[in-house]
């Protein structure tokens, strides 16, 4: 199959996607994406093939408006954007691209992706909530950005982070996974270290459920239950009364002057070592009883049979 037929079978897909969603094949059409995009280096040694998929793309694109659906616009946005980037060599096959790019209201590239794109991609609803191809061009726009925009900044400070909107600090997170390692959490040095210490990250989760879901795959969302939340709490407090018996005079200065403090840390101590009691406590009758009535069933199911 030559690079034509990929391409209609493509277009084919966006209709599919438009019109009858339910018949949609995800996988196909990335399969479909991946064959043709694969194809753009090997026409920069082919130039008359290059000028013959240019017109074709040309020709396609001008058939239905990019605005007809929202993976239509991702779609021949980004794939136009690498096949100029990747095949046009010479200025000669790059119709396509130029015609797209005049339906921008921003010409630049990266600029175009980042400020247009990436909110349309991180819009309520967007791709029919399809995570499988919210997270393929997502990545796409990140490798673009990355091979042919500018490079990642490894510097990047948590203030130029927090001034950048929601959609762009995933773009940000994206671009930073795939230039230096899915691995940055452990290096105490890195801006996702110290955003998960300061627990931006659970934060930016709460906002909504696909916010949540790219930083729960990414590992980035610390998860903790009710127990090692009073484990915590309860060494915070101990090491807080321990300190106060390091000196006298100390532990005298916090008695008179903190005494209402300490009455409510011994408090919640004394609450937690009842829940600590009382939750075991209440668990083993409830198994108990359900226990008991297990076995009162039996019986009576043993009983039934033998009459």
């Amino acid at each position: 199959m030559d690079i034509k037929a990929y391409i209609e079978d493509l277009f084919r897909y966006l209709e599919t996607f438009e019109t009858a969603y339910v018949q949609f094949d995800t996988e196909a059409f990335l399969q479909t994406y991946n064959g043709i995009y694969t194809v753009f280096k090997t026409l920069r040694q082919q130039r008359d093939d290059a000028l013959d998929v240019d017109r074709y793309f040309l020709e396609r694109v001008k058939k239905t408006p990019l605005t007809s659906s929202d993976l239509r616009q991702l779609v021949i946005q980004v794939l136009i954007t690498y096949f100029e980037s990747e095949a046009d060599t010479d200025g000669q096959s790059n119709r396509a691209y130029l015609y797209c790019r005049d339906l921008r209201p921003t010409k630049r590239d990266a600029t175009f992706f980042e400020e247009h794109l990436i909110p349309i991609l991180f819009r309520e609803g967007s791709l029919n909530n399809n995570y499988r191809l919210h997270t393929f061009f997502l990545r796409e726009i990140a490798r673009y950005i990355n091979k042919f925009a500018r490079p990642v900044d490894p510097n990047l400070t948590p203030e130029a982070f927090a001034a950048m909107s929601d959609p762009q600090k995933f773009l940000e997170l994206m671009q930073r996974r795939m230039a230096m390692g899915d691995g940055l959490l452990n290096d105490r040095s890195s801006l996702e270290f110290h955003l998960q210490r300061v627990d931006i990250f659970n934060k930016l989760g709460k906002k909504n459920k696909l916010f949540e879901r790219y930083l729960t795959d990414w590992q980035y969302l610390s998860k903790t239950n009710f127990w090692s939340k009073v484990k915590t709490s309860l060494t915070e407090i101990w090491g807080k009364i321990k300190g106060t018996f390091t000196s006298f005079r100390y532990f005298r200065l916090v008695m008179t002057q903190r005494r209402a403090a300490y009455l409510y840390y011994g408090a919640i101590i004394l609450i937690f070592i009842f829940l600590a009691i009382w939750i075991p406590s209440k668990w083993g009758s409830y198994y108990n009883q359900q226990l008991e009535d297990f076995q009162k069933h039996a019986v009576e199911v043993q009983q039934g049979a033998v009459k």
